[in-house]
């Protein structure tokens, strides 16, 4: 049995729902910088500046109690010294429209969002400067939400910094003479401390803080014990931001690999002292998929997109992503038996080229995925986890982290492709209906 104020709902992020690009002086940010151009841009997304209201109807009629979403920073600032106040004031609406249907809102103050001018000046979070310039926006926000918010999530997928890629969603190039090794590791720990200085001011508001990270579980691909270590060298990537979120410090293991390899980023003499300062009150994790780990080989790259290695046990989606629900499971109880704090599962999902067929869409593949995931998180439960939310990935079509339409993930489709904006018309799919019975029956009838 799940708690009873378990919380339900879906999340999404700014960028890739709210369009209105050139409204209410927003000005480019970062995730821009990393569209490829073999799908879309983020201009426009599915318009929910101007469709909000008409989403939020749909969530109520879900049953949901509660909608993760992010805080555009480059809505909020229009330069280094000036606010925006048009910006403050939708996301004014933005939350009081959820609150009036009785939505908790779950901001997250960075995903991805930072504004241009910041990469360009200070090479993003890179830089102790742009840590400040975000902290201090983050007390704004705090100031201006915490009678209204319970919950936050301060950094989106913050170790995703420690995975082989461009760091551009951190607003951040590695110089050419620098060890790139080094410079993820300085993002790292700047990121933290930033994160340390905001979770310790959303506390003095009386706010609750989610320490999120995304799971990846790593299985090894042989007994080999030389693979075990490796899995485990892959799992370390989340435990560095999980350890300070559950202990205030860098794990030993982490701490001393980077002094091994020379890789230590520049520190302030405070800096441990501030980390003690980033304990939150629950993680919170997004679970898509699984690797395998081979000793000297890259089990996780993110450069156009995550790629795995396959694993022969399991079926891969059409993106190459492994379903494994079971590992839903493994990665809950791995993370409760390490660190014995409650979770919330922020982002899951299954996406799909879903197709209107007669009028309809029926997603069948997506309920067998998020069915027999929701089965393991509640055998987890069962089995002692505390679990207490579960929010699915996308619950209304939006553009994927590389600006894919074609990646569809919602319980509504939204009537735009890549190149053709069409209407944008909302269309409640199969799974539309499971979803709502899921959640009024709480998470027994699935």
């Amino acid at each position: 049995m799940l708690r009873k104020d378990f919380l339900w709902g879906g999340a999404v992020t700014a960028h890739q729902s709210e369009g209105g690009y050139l409204e209410g002086g927003k000005v480019p940010a970062v995730c821009d910088l990393t569209v490829s151009g073999k799908f879309s841009d983020f201009k426009d997304g599915i318009d929910s500046y101007h469709r909000y209201q008409e989403d939020f109807d749909l969530y109520k009629e879900l049953g949901f109690n509660a909608y993760r979403f992010s805080f555009d920073w480059s809505r909020l600032m229009s330069d280094e010294e000036t606010y925006n106040e048009a910006g403050f004031d939708f996301y004014d609406h933005f939350i009081d429209g959820l609150i009036e249907r009785g939505i908790e809102p779950i901001p997250t103050l960075y995903h991805f969002e930072m504004p241009v001018f910041l990469y360009e000046k200070y090479n993003g979070f890179a830089s102790r400067k742009v840590v400040d310039i975000f902290v201090e926006l983050c007390k704004k926000l705090v100031d201006r939400y915490s009678h209204k918010v319970k919950y936050w999530i301060i950094f989106n997928e913050q170790n995703g910094i420690l995975q082989k890629g461009p760091k551009m969603f951190f607003g951040a190039v590695c110089p050419e003479d620098e060890n790139p090794i080094r410079f993820d590791n300085q993002i790292m720990h700047n990121t933290l401390i930033a994160h340390s200085l905001v979770n310790e001011y959303i506390h003095e508001k009386g706010g609750l803080v989610l320490g999120m990270a995304t799971i990846v579980q790593s299985y090894p691909e042989t007994c080999h014990p030389l693979d075990t270590l490796e899995s485990m060298k892959a799992q370390s990537e989340a435990f560095v931001f999980l350890d300070v979120f559950a202990r205030g410090h860098y794990n030993s293991y982490y701490l001393a690999n980077m002094k091994n390899e020379g890789t230590m980023p520049d520190m302030e003499e405070n800096d441990f002292d501030i980390l003690k300062k980033g304990k939150t009150d629950a993680l919170a994790i997004s679970y898509y998929m699984s690797t395998i780990s081979h000793y000297g080989q890259e089990s996780l790259t993110n450069i156009e997109d995550v790629v795995i290695k396959k694993n022969p046990y399991l079926e891969m989606s059409e993106f190459g992503w492994t379903i494994d629900p079971i590992g839903l499971r493994i990665t809950l109880r791995q993370l409760y038996d390490r660190y014995e704090m409650p979770i919330y599962i922020v982002e899951n999902g299954y996406g799909y080229d879903d197709q209107i067929v007669d009028g309809q869409i029926n997603d069948d593949y997506r309920i067998d995925y998020m069915r027999k995931h929701l089965e393991q998180m509640k055998i987890a439960v069962s089995e002692g986890v505390d679990c207490r939310g579960y929010l699915s990935w996308g619950p209304i079509d939006i553009l994927s982290s590389r600006a894919q339409m074609k990646k569809r993930y919602g319980f509504v489709y939204v009537n735009r492709d890549n190149d053709d904006l069409k209407d944008m018309k909302r269309i409640k799919k199969k799974s539309f209906e499971w979803y709502k019975k899921v959640i009024a029956s709480n998470g027994e009838d699935l």
